[in-house]
């Protein structure tokens, strides 16, 4: 796959490599083949956009925020390590979501979030965000839960209220947010928010 990845990539670069440099778009990988993400990365920052399949290392249904954002960054990693020394690649995108649990007193609310990573390759600067939360009812998460957590709750959600299992939210939202435009909308706000990494304060200087 990692072969594939790179053999991939080269092949844009050539394609990329033939066009006037005033007609060259800007160029964005994307650490899944998902369809919601492709189409929310190039929405959210426009060019040619290509995914590549990268595994989370974290369960279908991430539980908490440390492991949605923990294969958020698998993603990243794994879509890097395939790139190698790919030239010409401007932005690479990484998403992962996952279901975050607030427990007041007895009461148990469950939102649906994903984590997005954008990184710049030509400066290194990355960032971080979250898309708006959609609260899941709790006999979803349940029932998920008592079935011994295989899938995911969107597998649940689709069983139940029908639509797609990749996009439970226009479910939930009764069509008013589709997943696609909420990642769009996290992507936007990360890519808006991208700092360049500073120097190591207690590391060796230049003089």
């Amino acid at each position: 796959m990692a072969a594939a990845a790179t053999a991939a990539a080269a092949c844009y670069f050539v394609f990329w490599r033939t066009k006037p440099s005033a007609q060259r778009r800007r160029v964005v990988f994307v650490a899944s083949t998902a369809a919601q993400k492709l189409g929310a990365a190039e929405r959210a920052l426009g060019g040619e956009t290509a995914g590549f399949e990268c595994p989370s290392l974290v369960s279908d249904q991430p539980v908490g925020f440390d492991e949605t954002l923990r294969g958020a960054k698998n993603r990243l990693a794994s879509l890097l390590g395939q790139l190698g020394e790919a030239p010409e690649v401007d932005l690479v995108v990484s998403i992962e979501s996952g279901l975050i649990k607030s427990l007041v007193g007895e009461e148990e609310t469950w939102i649906d979030v994903a984590v997005v990573l954008v990184r710049d390759m030509s400066t290194g600067a990355e960032s971080v965000a979250t898309s708006a939360g959609v609260r899941v009812p709790t006999e979803y998460v349940g029932t998920w839960a008592e079935a011994g957590g295989e899938g995911t709750v969107g597998d649940v959600i689709a069983e139940e209220l029908g639509g797609d299992k990749h996009d439970p939210h226009g479910a939930l939202t009764k069509g008013a947010f589709a997943r696609s435009a909420l990642l769009e909308h996290a992507i936007r706000v990360a890519a808006s928010t991208m700092r360049v990494p500073t120097a190591d304060p207690g590391g060796p200087s230049d003089d």
